[in-house]
């Protein structure tokens, strides 16, 4: 969604280095963009829309972007046997589309990723602008009906994908030829937006020097509860971790149940939180200590606010992302490869007919 400005760098360019395979279709699925998309196709990449070597999709139902359910579209839309994600700022490279089709006549059955999950290659670390790109068999990506849709926001929705082909048995395979993996640099704000703006104050009750519980006070009078754990040092008093080496998949995780949600109330110095899904009501009083620092009192947890702008960017950036990681561990752990019921499904318009709607 509204990104022209990377895709009219890089389709041409996508196209040119592929020349030399015939059996291949190049699919640009414009997701509700407001940015002139079908315009810039018609008037600069016609030609290859008029040979069958594009095919060009546009739905006008989402409001907003998801990154699983847009790939899930694209990979219905597809009629090869191999399907392959390409973000609109990736270039394939020259020859990436004859290199694919040789790694899966070697390798069988597998996922063409740039995820090392299992860290199989010491020195292979690949930017994270191309842990987007993967490419499965067409009936593969059926089997697990996709990438996860409950997963609607930015982050892990590719990780959790390969991860799940793994649970059928495929083999994942690394892409490590690094000049199939060049890509237009941007920055974090581009990928994904993490907006303050709704933020109206962010409070913090330390526990201890591993273990934090904050509160997110929104605007609208929402708002989110936590406890956010260090696992690369909790338990530190535990003379066995002087030996053992912690296992973890990620340094920070959010304690379970997850978080807390509801609706919050300040009257005068009286604070009132409204939980979600029965976890009740919670009061608590707005005190100083002797340093004149304030503070919420609830239930005899001292919760004090934080104002460095850059720890809540932090916070907020991964309170962002915890959800869909939450989803990506869940299925990890109960083996679950099949997740979605429907997926990838819209009403489009194929070459920018609007005579021409496809229910798919």
């Amino acid at each position: 969604m509204n990104r022209l400005h990377q895709l009219s760098q890089t389709l041409l360019q996508n196209i040119r280095d592929n020349e030399d395979y015939p059996e291949l279709e190049f699919i640009v699925l414009d997701y509700n963009s407001a940015d002139g998309m079908a315009e810039w196709i018609k008037e600069n990449v016609n030609e290859f829309i008029s040979n069958g070597r594009l095919l060009c999709y546009r739905t006008n139902q989402p409001l907003s972007f998801s990154h699983s359910h847009s790939k899930n579209l694209a990979f219905n839309l597809a009629g090869g046997d191999i399907v392959c994600n390409i973000n609109a700022d990736h270039y394939t490279g020259k020859g990436f589309a004859r290199y694919v089709n040789e790694m899966f006549n070697e390798n069988g059955n597998c996922v063409l990723t740039t995820i090392d999950r299992h860290k199989t290659k010491k020195d292979y670390h690949p930017a994270k602008d191309v842990f987007g790109k993967v490419c499965v068999k067409k009936d593969d990506f059926l089997k697990i009906s996709g990438f996860d849709e409950r997963m609607n926001s930015y982050g892990f929705e590719d990780w959790d994908f390969v991860n799940r082909l793994e649970l059928i048995g495929l083999k994942r395979v690394l892409i490590d030829d690094f000049k199939y993996l060049e890509f237009i640099s941007h920055n974090d704000e581009e990928r994904f937006s993490l907006s303050a703006d709704n933020l109206e104050s962010f409070y913090i009750n330390y526990i201890t020097p591993s273990v934090s519980e904050v509160l997110f006070f929104y605007k609208d009078r929402s708002y989110e509860r936590g406890v956010l754990i260090d696992n690369s040092t909790i338990n530190s008093e535990d003379l066995n971790y002087a030996f053992q080496k912690r296992q973890y998949h990620f340094e920070y995780s959010v304690q379970r149940p997850g978080w807390e949600t509801g609706h919050w109330d300040l009257d005068n110095t009286t604070l009132t939180l409204i939980a979600e899904k029965g976890c009740g009501t919670k009061t608590g009083k707005l005190k100083s200590d002797l340093n004149n620092n304030t503070y919420f009192d609830v239930n005899g947890k001292r919760y004090f606010r934080l104002a460095d702008p850059s720890i809540i960017k932090n916070i907020l950036e991964f309170n962002y992302f915890s959800y869909n990681r939450s989803l990506l561990e869940e299925n990890l752990e109960t083996n679950t490869a099949l997740v979605n019921k429907t997926f990838g499904k819209a009403l489009v318009f194929k070459n920018f007919q609007p005579t021409l709607p496809i229910h798919i």
